[in-house]
C-alpha cells in the first residue's frame, strides 16, 4: 500500500485534529494508530508482523550504511618497454541500487566497472542526480553568474541525451 504526498498530508493532518496536537511526533503517531486498527494507514505500519518489520527495518539501516561508499578501480596493464604510461584512478561506488528493482524492494548490487549494464545504471543515476542539482540550485548559481552549461551537457551526456546549443 503506497500513498501519494496528498494522501499523506492528509492522514498526518487527521492525527493532528483528531489528537488537538500542532506538532508531528512520530512516536506518538505510531502509538496513537496502533489504538486505532479502522484507520486508513493502520495497515501501512501495522499489516506485517513485528519479525518482518524488524527484518525490512534493518534492511533500511544496511542501505544507509552502504550509501555514499566508494571503491577504487585500478588497471595495471604491462607496458611495452619503449612506451609512455599513462595513469588513470578512478573512483566508483562499492555498491548500486538499481532503479528498475527499488518499487520490489529492491537492494544493493556491487559494481562492477566492466559490466555494462552496471555502468549504464550508473550513468542514469548520474544524469538524474545532476539534473536534481540543477533543479535545486541552478537558479542561485545563475544569480551568482555560473554557467551551468557544462552541467546540463554533462548530464545530457551521462544519459545519451542531445543538448540543442542555442
Amino acid at each position: 500500500m503506497a500513498f501519494t504526498k496528498t494522501d499523506r498530508q492528509k492522514i498526518i493532518d487527521g492525527y493532528l485534529a483528531a489528537t488537538g496536537s500542532n506538532q508531528f511526533v512520530p512516536s506518538e503517531f505510531i502509538d496513537w494508530l496502533g489504538e486505532h486498527p479502522e484507520h486508513e494507514a493502520h495497515e501501512w505500519f501495522f499489516g506485517q508482523g513485528d519479525e518482518a518489520a524488524a527484518r525490512e527495518h534493518r534492511i533500511a539501516m544496511a542501505r544507509q550504511m552502504a550509501s555514499g561508499l566508494r571503491i577504487v578501480a585500478r588497471v595495471n596493464a604491462m607496458p611495452e618497454a619503449t612506451s609512455t604510461v599513462n595513469v588513470r584512478v578512478r573512483e566508483f561506488p562499492a555498491l548500486v541500487s538499481p532503479v528498475a528493482g527499488r518499487k520490489e524492494g529492491g537492494g544493493y548490487s556491487h559494481f562492477h566497472p566492466d559490466d555494462p549494464e552496471m555502468v549504464a545504471e550508473l550513468r542514469r543515476q548520474g544524469a538524474v542526480a545532476l539534473r536534481g542539482w540543477l533543479a535545486r540550485f541552478g537558479g542561485v548559481a545563475d544569480v551568482a553568474g555560473v554557467d551551468v552549461t557544462p552541467i546540463e551537457e554533462i548530464a545530457a551526456s551521462l544519459d545519451g541525451r542531445v543538448v540543442d546549443a542555442a
